[in-house]
């Protein structure tokens, strides 16, 4: 039990890896190249880190088989309220670190630590759970 829940963690933390430098990717690149907000520019990056997150957890992090719209739209529910948490979460440590250099990627990560909390919680227990 205890090897399949490394295993289980570990592959959730490689996924969130990948996820999280696309966040920021298009984060970064909306915000500094488009010149848009940071509020949109981080709910665009978190969605599209989102999307890629669906389908590799689904399929690599939980082995699930759940498929279809029911699990699709019961993640993007998930995915919903964690971005409105990850996007006042950004904004407060914004607030309090700096819209600058090191409170950029501070605020990134605080945010994506307390979402990817979440995330795993609510896939593991409800949206992909085995059995």
């Amino acid at each position: 039990m205890q090897n399949r829940l490394d295993s289980e963690i570990g592959r959730f933390l490689l996924v969130g890896g990948l996820t999280v430098s696309l966040d920021f990717v298009v984060y970064l690149f909306m915000l500094f190249f488009l010149n848009l907000g940071t509020e949109l520019s981080k709910g665009v990056g978190f969605s599209c880190g989102a999307l890629f997150a669906y389908f590799a957890n689904r399929t690599f992090t939980f082995k699930s088989s759940a498929a279809g719209l029911f699990a699709f739209a019961l993640f993007w529910v998930l995915y919903i309220v964690t971005l409105l948490i990850n996007i006042l979460v950004n904004e407060f440590s914004l607030s309090v670190f700096g819209k600058e250099g090191i409170g950029i990627g501070l605020s990134l990560f605080i945010a994506t630590a307390v979402s990817a909390l979440i995330n795993f919680i609510g896939m593991k227990y409800l949206i992909f759970k085995s059995g």
